[in-house]
């Protein structure tokens, strides 16, 4: 009896293994990169001072001159000295740009990945220390997005890049105010309503990726409105705790790497966001990724630089 029964498993075997391996062949993991240019071969756009007027005052080319699309912005909001119609600086391999408050250089490593070093000279921007409301200077690498991912066709949304401080100075001694006063550096994503017949369409959030602050070793989770200048979108920020994304801390002046789908932070940051009174009018379906922004601001008296790998932002999907 029992070697009937024996050969009738094997019988059921043989009959139903090419379907499953069949099945386990024809299941893909599909993934794309969204964010564009990540060798900066197209040059990057050069905006001023103030998001009043953000139109390009000079255009960037450290590898190559290219006539097509240039998906790259550099912001210098809050900035008294704007970097404008600098020729490029070449130092071991190093494309550099500069002036008195700002250095913005260019290097491909041994894996041929882009290194970009972002540094702001705050002691010459500032003239006392930064007062309440006052505005502060900014330097970052922006992107917008022209097909914005839906939140919802993806299964992760994995974050990568390396990064190290070079150094951040205090120049205020006494006078500096924590409440007030520091140096970050952060990497921000704007998740937006892109459905039309959304309620709150067109409405949108903040979600960071904390990097370095003067002030903590480690960073907290901090969630709350965008306000303390003039130009503040009022929107609601949504930043994670350093923790949760990478070990270490950048204040030891050493390498960290970060490699996380992001996508379970940006779902607790839309129920957050909805706790809190922001696009009640919005449903998880309706979101989307349409810009990116990562770099310095310094609402204080700091000289302080950074160099990061160049970022990816991988959907993955079946």
């Amino acid at each position: 009896m029992m070697k009937y029964k024996l050969k009738y498993l094997i019988l059921i075997f043989f009959f139903f293994f090419p379907f499953f391996a069949f099945t386990q062949c024809n299941t893909t993991t599909n993934s794309r990169e969204i964010i564009r240019d990540r060798n900066f071969h197209n040059g990057i756009k050069v905006q001023g001072h103030t998001t009043s007027y953000p139109a390009p005052i000079d255009t960037l080319y450290p590898f190559k001159y290219s006539t097509d699309t240039v998906y790259w912005l550099l912001p210098q909001w809050g900035s008294k000295l704007v970097m404008q119609n600098i020729p490029p600086l070449i130092v071991d391999d190093s494309i550099i740009y500069r002036n008195k408050a700002k250095k913005v250089s260019f290097f491909k490593n041994k894996s041929k990945a882009v290194e970009i070093t972002l540094e702001v000279i705050a002691s010459e921007e500032y003239e006392h220390p930064r007062q309440m409301n006052e505005d502060w200077p900014h330097l970052l690498f922006e992107q917008y997005f022209n097909t914005p991912l839906k939140l919802i066709e993806t299964d992760k949304l994995v974050y990568k890049t390396k990064c190290k401080l070079l150094y951040c100075s205090n120049k205020m001694g006494e006078q500096f105010n924590p409440d007030l006063h520091t140096a970050q550096f952060s990497q921000y994503f704007t998740i937006q309503d892109n459905n039309k017949d959304s309620e709150s369409y067109g409405d949108f959030f903040w979600f960071g990726l904390p990097f370095y602050d003067y002030r903590y070793e480690n960073i907290e989770l901090y969630a709350a409105q965008d306000i303390g200048k003039d130009d503040a979108s009022n929107k609601f920020i949504f930043s994670v705790a350093s923790r949760n994304i990478f070990d270490g801390t950048l204040q030891d002046k050493q390498w960290i790497t970060i490699d996380k789908d992001i996508l379970p932070f940006i779902k607790e940051a839309f129920k957050t966001a909805q706790e809190r009174g922001y696009l009640t009018g919005s449903k998880f379906e309706d979101l989307a990724i349409t810009t990116m922004n990562a770099g310095w601001e310094v609402p204080g008296t700091f000289d302080c630089g950074i160099v990061l790998e160049s970022p990816s932002l991988t959907a993955i999907y079946h």
